[in-house]
């Protein structure tokens, strides 16, 4: 039996969803004959943000989509919405509200997590993308980044090599490694460095990230750029989680090697 549990999965990125989820509201809002600025009057929004929510830039909130849903009078259909759109806003970096977050476990293959980097950092990680990100949308993660809280815990896996990868520069770096030493000492955060010598390595398919809502909602996985509810693909990376802090280092370890690259660098 397939399972019942909604999914943003396999081959629909996230950003994917936004623009599907855009054009309903673009083809119900003109079959009800609104123009943007009056469906905005009518459920709080402007014009400009309806424009955003069209076209699939902004991750419409509960009360946006319920509010069409009863002005376009489209019965139930924009509502049913709600719970889809949630999961892209819970696991989506560029897009969303992750202060519903509260626990974060996460694999770095290749550079420091995302919610542990200075802005210098993921300014450099942004510009060294390809194919290259333009100037605006660099802006828009680097002020989504500057504005995302931690989760209440963070736990890290990260390979030996980042912390000699000098992305942006050894300046940049040597900020970075503070940084993440500062933030390995705190209770909100646990890092884990796993050794390069390691033999045998559980995820060789690369980065991936677990997310938990606050409340009894569903983990949300994200494994290359996207996101997924699906129970399998979730246990799955659960028990490789556990197998990566299994074979790192422990946290007292980890931070010792964390600041003997920061002396080095």
């Amino acid at each position: 039996m397939a399972e019942k549990s909604l999914t943003v999965s396999g081959e629909v990125p996230g950003e994917d969803v936004l623009r599907c989820v855009g054009r309903q509201v673009k083809i119900l809002r003109r079959r009800a004959r609104l123009e943007r600025r009056e469906l905005g009057e009518r459920i709080g929004y402007s014009a400009a943000q309806v424009a955003a929510v069209e076209q699939g830039r902004r991750v419409p909130q509960p009360g946006f989509l319920t509010g069409a849903d009863s002005a376009l009078d489209t019965g139930g259909a924009l509502a049913a919405l709600t719970e889809l759109v949630a999961h892209v806003r819970i696991g989506s970096a560029a897009c969303g509200a992750p202060r519903q977050v509260a626990v974060r476990y996460e694999y770095a293959a290749l550079t420091v997590p995302g919610p542990l980097r200075t802005p210098a950092y993921a300014r450099a990680v942004l510009e060294a993308t390809r194919p290259l990100l333009d100037e605006r949308t660099v802006e828009e993660r680097l002020a989504a980044h500057a504005a995302r809280p931690l989760p209440a815990q963070l736990g890290c896996v990260i390979e030996e090599s980042v912390l000699h990868r000098p992305c942006g520069g050894a300046d940049v770096l040597c900020v970075q490694l503070a940084h993440l030493l500062a933030a390995g000492r705190s209770r909100q955060v646990e890092v884990q460095v796993l050794p390069t010598a390691l033999a045998e390595h559980p995820s060789t398919d690369g980065a991936f990230a677990l997310l938990e809502p606050a409340g009894a909602r569903t983990t949300v996985a994200r494994l290359g750029g996207r996101y997924t509810t699906r129970r399998a693909t979730v246990r799955a990376l659960q028990q490789r989680y556990a197998a990566l802090r299994a074979r790192a280092l422990d946290p007292a370890t980890s931070l010792s090697l964390i600041e003997d690259a920061l002396k080095k660098t």
